[in-house]
């Protein structure tokens, strides 16, 4: 334990590390001025929830009926006129089997049947969401998909993709130093040197933990300077404005929650999940990086493991090999490509609910147990 900080101020006195850290909040600068363009009527809806509340009802509609005229109140006038409870009469079933039943696994009954038991069970959360009145939510009105976007499928998005590159980095240089410098030998020769591989291993996982940390932190703090979300946080998810793009699907469907989330709730729980799945990659680099043992092969396994996944989930389909479709679907990379749509539905990439949940449930001790594994494997083999 003694030598996880001389490992720490190795990592720190890496310069690319710091090149890469300024590239990655260059680019999220970047993607949140060009995220632009609904700054305005975001904020005035957050103003007016703030004064009438959340719900599109007679109360909402008078309240803005006493507005100063104003583009903007037009513009939410017209939304919410046409905003009306769409969940009370909403079948999940019908909605699965319209959609895809018939279009995915269709070789495999089994896999039907839990497509089939998923939309059951979807039903019982559309009650739920149809009691909160979550249909009702103003959100952000006809931006909602705009700041949904903006928050989950941009940043988000980019930040978990970012600490995922970080984390190798720095888990792939840490176990490449002693190569690099020509000391493997030495370092290796004895019991203690051989057990610094999990002082490398913790070092590097604090390292990347306050690196992706500051990302975050500096992140949002410019994201929500720009973005005034105000009262639109306590809004409901699910709301009747709130619609997930699917191209194949003939129409946009509603955003269908497992459970009744306000903004800020989605929000923070992306948030916590994005933190597991974080934690995992830290698993999965350290493994990759201990059994590879040389940069340039552990950077290309780790691509590998994070790229693949995406190719074979097209191929899969193609072929119309279900069985390795589904499973693929737990993969890290996937649950990444799909976090805008965490704790929803998610069509046929989903046959259980909360499947992502489960999914990084399974993923952190299983690594935990294989990355021990390595370990153990690294200090008992053969290494010259």
């Amino acid at each position: 334990m003694k030598l996880i900080g001389p490992e720490i101020k190795k990592l720190l006195r890496n310069q690319t590390l710091y090149l890469f850290m300024g590239a990655c909040l260059l680019l999220n600068f970047t993607v949140i001025a060009f995220t632009g363009g609904e700054h305005d009527f975001v904020n005035y809806v957050g103003k007016t929830i703030d004064a009438a509340g959340d719900q599109v009802n007679a109360a909402f509609l008078e309240y803005l009926h006493t507005q100063p005229e104003d583009p903007l109140r037009s513009r939410l006038m017209e939304n919410c006129s046409g905003a009306g409870k769409i969940y009370d009469s909403f079948d999940a079933v019908e909605m699965g089997k319209d959609w895809y039943y018939d279009e995915y696994y269709t070789g495999a009954p089994f896999l039907t049947g839990l497509l089939m038991k998923k939309y059951e069970r979807l039903n019982a959360s559309v009650q739920r969401l149809n009691a909160d009145s979550a249909d009702l939510s103003v959100y952000a009105a006809d931006a909602t998909n705009k700041v949904h976007d903006v928050l989950f499928a941009c940043v988000l998005k980019s930040l978990l993709a970012e600490g995922f590159l970080l984390i190798t980095f720095l888990t792939v240089y840490t176990m490449g130093m002693e190569r690099q410098s020509s000391a493997a030998a030495i370092v290796y020769c004895s019991r203690r040197g051989r057990s610094l591989v999990k002082d490398k291993m913790i070092a590097a996982g604090i390292v990347s933990a306050c690196c992706i940390l500051f990302l975050y932190v500096i992140t949002l703090l410019v994201l929500f300077s720009v973005w005034n979300l105000g009262g639109i946080w306590d809004a409901n998810a699910a709301s009747c404005f709130h619609k997930v793009r699917d191209d194949n699907l003939p129409f946009d469907k509603p955003f269908l929650t497992w459970a009744s989330f306000t903004v800020k709730g989605y929000f923070t729980t992306s948030l916590l999940l994005g933190t597991v799945l974080l934690a995992v990659w830290q698993l999965i680099s350290s493994c990759i990086s201990i059994l590879c043992g040389h940069s340039a092969k552990s950077f290309l396994a780790a691509a590998a493991a994070l790229i693949s996944p995406c190719f074979l989930s097209v191929f899969f389909a193609k072929l119309e090999l279900w069985w390795p479709f589904y499973l693929n679907t737990f993969s890290v990379s996937m649950l990444i490509l799909h976090q805008h749509l965490w704790f929803t539905d998610l069509g046929a990439y989903e046959l259980i609910p909360w499947q992502e949940v489960w999914s990084a449930a399974i993923h952190l001790p299983v690594w935990a147990i294989l990355f021990f594994a390595a370990v153990r494997r690294f200090q008992r083999k053969e290494l010259f």
